[in-house]
């Protein structure tokens, strides 16, 4: 998928770059080529707590115990709120609007890195609130979660800081407990979107449209690379999630058309030719069929509101 070269993309390897101590230097800890960080925001410069849009070529998972102002994930505003965790999803536009800095934990990581080697590979599609266009991007936890949550958490920093005896493998199994820990919290919290991570069909469809949305719109491409039929896909997908398969496939293509509206410079036909549509005008319909706007309307009115230059 070619990337759009006006959103800012932070770099996973940028992170070792971004992370201070009190005395402005380095963590020694903190390795370049190392798969995962977990940070603060106290211990990160002010790009963590960016108020312009940009992108991440990584995972995160961001858990807020302090802080005022509004979280905007993919132009959707979220309040941020105390105890509350928020996942960005690979390439996920996202920017702060603050009026008081935030303080809590980050989680940095690949998906190489999440993955296991094993024939049943864990990977970040796995987890509704990653990918999701549908789900909700944070989860709020209650006290009793948060004694739970911060005995995972610390267990993290302890075996991140442990120097040259820190081991991927207890990193990554304290990530897993931790993401199925938060994925069952999810699940209460949204009854209505628990089976999709327990579908191998419905997973597998939304691991390969995260993939290659842009370049294949039709249900059938995505039938024959899982080895079903067009209607049993379309009937799995639609009674687990409560959507069709076109419908999601037409939300990624809508979310990743307001990312480009918004910080790219380039025509509304370009922009609808980079999203393999075959002429402006039927982008121009999709894209207000979606939406209730036309693309150039929705960007003008979302730089405006969140006061975007365009470059």
């Amino acid at each position: 998928m070619k990337k759009n070269k006006d959103i800012p993309l932070h770099s996973f390897k940028d992170t070792v770059d971004n992370v201070q101590s009190s005395q402005g230097k380095q963590f020694e800890s903190l390795d370049p080529e190392f798969p995962f960080v977990m940070t603060s925001f106290g211990a990160m410069n002010e790009s963590a707590q960016a108020d312009y849009p940009h992108r991440h070529d990584c995972y995160e998972v961001l858990y807020i115990s302090e802080g005022e102002g509004t979280h905007i994930i993919d132009f959707e505003p979220y309040p941020v709120k105390p105890n509350t965790f928020y996942f960005l999803s690979k390439d996920q536009i996202h920017f702060w609007q603050l009026s008081k800095p935030l303080k809590g934990n980050a989680l940095l990581f690949t998906e190489e890195f999440l993955g296991i080697p094993s024939s049943n590979i864990i990977r970040a599609h796995d987890f509704s609130f990653f990918h999701d266009v549908g789900q909700a991007p944070y989860l709020s936890i209650d006290k009793k979660a948060s004694s739970m949550v911060n005995g995972l958490l610390d267990g993290i920093e302890q075996e991140f800081h442990n120097g040259t005896e820190r081991s991927l493998s207890v990193l990554r199994a304290y990530l897993h407990i931790l993401l199925t820990q938060l994925q069952r919290l999810y699940d209460a919290n949204h009854p209505e979107g628990h089976t999709q991570t327990t579908s191998p069909i419905v997973r597998q469809f939304s691991q390969l449209v995260s993939e290659h949305f842009i370049s294949e719109h039709s249900v059938k491409y995505y039938a024959n690379r899982i080895g079903i039929s067009t209607s049993h896909l379309t009937d799995t997908v639609k009674e687990v999630t409560g959507q069709s398969p076109g419908t999601i496939i037409r939300q990624k293509l809508a979310v990743e058309a307001k990312r480009l509206l918004v910080q790219s410079n380039e025509t509304i036909a370009e922009i609808g030719y980079r999203l393999n549509f075959e002429d402006s005008s039927y982008f121009g319909r999709f894209f207000k069929r979606e939406t209730g706007i036309s693309p150039a309307t929705f960007r003008q009115n979302t730089r405006e509101k969140y006061q975007i230059n365009s470059r």
